[in-house]
C-alpha cells in the first residue's frame, strides 16, 4: 500500500470512528456541540454559561420568586438546555487601604496606588502668571498647578475649582460655572 492511500485510509477510519459516536454519549459534550450550532452570539453565550453554572459542583441558593423573575422565565425558551442557575454570591471583606489622601492628588504616577480620586474640588487661594503668560495655580490645601498648553482661563481667588484626571496622567482644571477647561500638571 502507498504511503498517500495508507494515510487516506487512516483518516477514513478516524472520520467513520468519530461520526459512529454512542447516541447517548456525555451530556456535556452533547450541550457544548448545541451551543457550538448556535448562530446568535448572545444566544451562543448564554448557552456556554448556562452549562458552565449546571456543571459547577456548587449549587447557589435558589433566588426569591418575583413576578418579573416568573415572567422572564416563562418568555425565555430552554430547548432542552439546562436551567440557568443565578451566579453565586460572592461574600468580599471591605479593602482595607483606603484613597490616596488629597495631598498626593496629582502625584500618583510616582506612587503606586491601588484607589486613586478622578475628581478633586478645591477653593483658589493664589494666582500667578509664568514669564510665558502660563497660569499657575495655588490652592487652599498647598497644592500647586501649572497651566501645560495655551489659552485664556477665567479663575479669581476664591473660586471653587477642580481639578480632573484624564488619559495617559493628564490633568485638566475646571469650573461647574462654565465649559472652560485647561490642562494642568502639578508643580509641588
Amino acid at each position: 500500500m502507498s504511503k498517500p492511500h495508507y494515510l487516506a485510509t487512516l483518516l477514513a477510519l478516524a472520520v467513520s470512528s468519530l461520526l459512529s459516536l454512542p447516541a447517548n454519549a456525555d451530556p456535556l459534550t452533547e450541550a457544548l456541540n448545541e451551543c457550538r450550532q448556535q448562530q446568535n452570539a448572545l444566544k451562543r453565550l448564554v448557552c456556554y454559561d448556562e452549562i458552565n453554572l449546571a456543571t459547577t459542583s456548587v449549587k447557589p441558593a435558589a433566588p426569591a420568586r418575583t413576578p418579573a423573575n416568573e415572567a422572564s422565565a416563562k418568555a425565555t425558551p430552554t430547548h432542552g438546555k439546562p436551567p440557568a442557575l443565578p451566579a453565586p454570591a460572592v461574600n468580599r471583606a471591605p479593602l482595607s487601604k483606603a484613597p490616596p489622601a488629597a495631598e498626593d492628588f496629582g502625584l500618583e504616577h510616582k506612587k503606586t496606588a491601588d484607589k486613586q480620586t478622578d475628581q478633586l474640588y478645591l477653593t483658589v487661594s493664589s494666582i500667578s502668571y509664568s514669564p510665558r503668560k502660563e497660569l499657575i495655580v495655588e490652592f487652599d490645601n498647598g497644592q500647586t498647578w501649572r497651566q501645560t498648553g495655551s489659552g485664556n482661563y477665567p479663575i479669581a481667588v476664591g473660586e471653587r475649582h477642580f481639578i480632573k484626571r484624564g488619559m495617559l496622567n493628564s490633568f485638566t482644571l475646571g469650573n461647574d460655572d462654565n465649559n472652560r477647561n485647561i490642562k494642568v500638571r502639578r508643580v509641588n
